[in-house]
């Protein structure tokens, strides 16, 4: 028989493809969620078990575990890590969970971090350690999906405005991290309380990705590296577009610093996609190709272009909260939505 496997964040950029993945192999699957949505509904036909539930709620996550042998533990991008972390490890440790891939982060390898979302990744693993819980870690780096916010500038306008300064990715995509994924849950054992770091098979920099973006393209794409304050502008300008929250931009505000000094590149490519998921893993090229053909800007249009222009001219007269309120955003007691972005 085929081991009942819970995935968590089942709607994310990992937790879906490896649904998916699992599911059309025969696995008996079963879903986390808060409420029902169009991933969830689709997850739920091909043969998902639908538990709606608070991932914070031990209670929830008790009932959940119940009758599961496996569970991808993805903590969603809210705060409260580790405490929700040691959470799910109670109610593992008590439902006799056998094993658990957790995702981690790349992030998370180095000390000098200002993030508390990286910082209690950091402590989650001696949490998980010191549990007894049977873990595999998976911690990559900067996801391809990350360039994407940026598609439509691309495409209608040429411009690929990012904060990447010089700083050089090997970017993976979401599919091949959910083949990982899937592959860890189908067979753990080899990699109990190893951290496995999936990687695409290039690093680049944002002005070969730009390139990249041209060929698929058809036009000319400029890369141009935009400073923190527009970072942050564009962040909050596009927040209810992306499903972004102030806690979430805190936290990658950092991240793009830490891309800028490289750090997403040591250790450069890995061998890991191909040595669990049995694949080469998709070049930018296959992955930007994905993107356009699913993007509903892949057409250049003037009516498009013109709404391109709108939106990037509305970037600098965002009002985005100071550097000192980002920071207080930074706090593990903070839950920050849509409206908090509202009354900034």
């Amino acid at each position: 028989m085929k081991n009942k496997i819970l995935i968590t964040s089942a709607t994310g950029k990992t937790g879906f493809p490896a649904a998916v993945q699992l599911l059309k192999e025969g696995y008996p699957i079963k879903i986390l969620a808060r409420s029902r949505n169009e991933k969830i509904y689709r997850l739920e036909k091909l043969g998902a078990e639908i538990v709606l539930g608070d991932f914070t709620n031990y209670e929830d996550m008790h009932h959940a575990l119940h009758g599961v042998s496996r569970v991808y533990y993805c903590h969603p991008f809210i705060p409260n890590l580790l405490t929700n972390t040691k959470t799910f490890i109670k109610a593992a440790q008590e439902t006799h969970v056998e094993a658990v891939v957790n995702m981690g982060q790349w992030l998370a390898e180095f000390d000098d971090q200002k993030s508390i979302h990286t910082l209690e990744t950091k402590k989650a693993y001696s949490v998980f350690e010191q549990s007894g819980l049977n873990v595999v870690h998976v911690i990559p780096g900067f996801f391809a999906d990350n360039t994407f916010f940026v598609l439509e500038f691309a495409i209608q306008l040429g411009l690929l405005p990012l904060p990447f300064g010089a700083g050089k990715n090997p970017a993976i995509s979401n599919e091949d991290l959910g083949l990982v994924i899937a592959s860890l849950l189908k067979k753990p054992f080899p990699y109990i309380g190893k951290k496995l770091r999936p990687t695409g098979p290039k690093s680049l920099s944002a002005k070969e990705m730009a390139e990249i973006f041209s060929k698929v393209a058809g036009r000319k794409v400029r890369y141009i590296n935009i400073p923190q304050w527009m970072f942050l502008k564009a962040a909050f300008a596009f927040a209810k577009d992306f499903g972004l929250d102030a806690f979430t931009i805190s936290q990658v505000r950092h991240y793009m610093n830490e891309y800028q000094t490289n750090k997403f590149n040591v250790g450069g490519v890995t061998d890991v996609v191909h040595q669990i998921a049995g694949k080469v893993p998709d070049d930018f090229e296959a992955i930007v190709e994905r993107y356009m053909k699913n993007s509903k800007y892949s057409k250049q249009s003037f009516s498009k272009k013109i709404s391109a222009i709108g939106k990037f001219l509305k970037i600098p007269f965002t009002h985005t909260p100071s550097i000192k309120d980002l920071e207080r955003f930074n706090t593990k007691e903070a839950l920050f939505t849509q409206t908090a972005i509202n009354t900034l």
